[in-house]
């Protein structure tokens, strides 16, 4: 057998096994999406509409009344409103919806269609548009076909623990990661000119140096079976782009995203590694690079993955051509984009990476609640405690979530295209908190899901 027939026989292997154990697969005419609380019990089903080109969606009249949401609609304008308490939206069917005063600054959703008769919303502008009215998390779930209102849920954490420790990765255990000696960096920052798509020795020479040695694993570190302990030990901080990759430009052009990353990257593993709540037992904290050098994404993933880690958490700062876009937006990993914006800032960030979303989107299952649920406790940290404006946690294909063997999470911390968010990642102080904020969430979440009922009975 050729190494291309085993490499399709392993992807037609994986793809069955997902199948059997991931209940993939595109929905038929006579399914139906479950809409549901994490905070309460009452739940319903609603049967999709499919228009001619068979894209998916959800009655938008049967979804409002179950949240209690409002529906005004005026068959001559065309225009939808829906309303509960003060919260507002307003639609138009066939057109865009935008979230914000200021289109340009916003991202387009999905429009509501007429679909067999009757108002139609697609589930990703759902969880966009709900959140709004609701004032709460919104989430549709592909997998369980559920549109969920409220955080994540402590027994659906347990479960997606449960399972993973059942579900064999799909990917082979990575090689150990390279030794590279990089040179000391200089205090002044030159403009680096060289494409980041561009293919260099430097790349090559990381795929083939010597392998450094990863620490020693200890057995309970290790990823949990269905008979050991979930812990939270290792963390992996990842601060995007470095040396030639210089990342996203500051509104004046002398500031780069690579700057920004580094100095909040390094706040937040040191307060980590502060962490006073676990004194007899610290975490240990490793960050994919500590200097102004270049490493490929490739690097970092099986950088994360040679030390067993925990989690991963990578580092960004956000940019857009309309200098006043504002906020922080937090990543999760999904092969399909939450919107054209999240699939934008998948590719400036995959560098022109080619990604087999099949067995990506296979490994990535077993961490997608809990990559969820840790998005949720770093968000909620900084909007309480920055005031900064969070748009609702997004999904999109970013490769280095997809590749690494355990929850993760990708942070736009702000805007470094707006001046006035430029300024405060140039602020010692702001970054000192956002860092703050990042490490407070990372702690939030490991309290959390080690408290979980099948830790609490396995230290018995």
């Amino acid at each position: 057998m050729t190494p291309i027939d085993r490499i399709s026989l392993h992807r037609l292997v994986v793809w069955g096994l997902g199948i059997l154990l991931l209940g993939t697969g595109p929905l038929g005419a006579g399914d139906g999406v479950t809409l549901k609380y994490t905070y309460r019990a009452d739940q319903t089903s609603v049967s999709i509409l499919k228009d001619l080109q068979g894209k998916v969606y959800l009655p938008l009249a049967e979804v409002a009344q179950f949240y209690g949401v409002q529906v005004q609609s005026d068959p001559q304008t065309r225009k939808i409103t829906l309303s509960k308490g003060k919260n507002q939206v307003k639609l138009v069917l066939s057109q865009p919806v935008f979230l914000t005063s200021d289109p340009v600054a916003s991202f387009p959703l999905d429009p509501v269609e007429m679909v067999a008769g009757q108002a139609g919303i697609p589930p990703e502008s759902a969880e966009d548009i709900l959140r709004a009215v609701l004032n709460v998390n919104v989430r549709y779930d592909p997998d369980q076909l559920a549109l969920v209102v409220g955080g994540v849920a402590a027994d659906e954490v347990r479960q997606e623990i449960l399972a993973s420790a059942r579900i064999p990765t799909p990917f082979p255990t990575p090689k150990p990661i390279p030794s590279l000696t990089f040179p000391t960096p200089t205090a002044t920052v030159e403009a680096d000119t060289t494409p980041a798509e561009e293919t260099s020795n430097e790349e090559e020479a990381q795929s083939q140096a010597e392998p450094a040695q990863a620490p020693a694993v200890r057995i309970d570190e290790e990823m949990p079976n269905s008979s050991q302990i979930y812990q939270v030990r290792r963390i992996i901080i990842d601060p995007g782009h470095g040396g030639r990759d210089i990342g996203a430009k500051g509104f004046d052009n002398r500031y780069y995203e690579k700057q920004a990353t580094l100095d909040i990257a390094k706040r937040v593993a040191q307060l980590l590694k502060e962490d006073p709540i676990n004194a007899d037992h610290p975490l240990e904290v490793f960050m994919t690079r500590e200097t102004d050098h270049y490493i490929t994404l490739k690097y970092r993933t099986d950088f994360a993955n040679s030390h067993h880690a925990d989690l991963f958490v990578s580092i960004h700062c956000n940019s857009n051509p309309h200098s006043h876009a504002t906020g922080t937006e937090t990543y999760v990993y999904s092969s399909k984009a939450s919107n054209r914006v999240a699939q934008v800032a998948a590719v400036r960030e995959n560098m022109g990476r080619d990604i087999d979303f099949l067995l990506n989107d296979l490994h990535s299952r077993a961490y997608r609640t809990r990559s969820y649920y840790l998005a949720e406790q770093v968000d909620q940290r900084i909007r309480e405690r920055l005031g900064q404006h969070i748009r609702r946690i997004q999904q999109a294909p970013f490769y280095v979530l997809c590749r690494v063997d355990m929850p993760s999470i990708l942070i736009e911390t702000a805007f470094i295209s707006n001046p006035k968010e430029e300024n405060k990642l140039r602020d010692p102080y702001w970054k000192d908190k956002i860092a703050k904020a990042i490490a407070d969430g990372i702690l939030a979440y490991r309290d959390k899901v080690e408290e979980s009922i099948e830790n609490r009975q396995a230290r018995r």
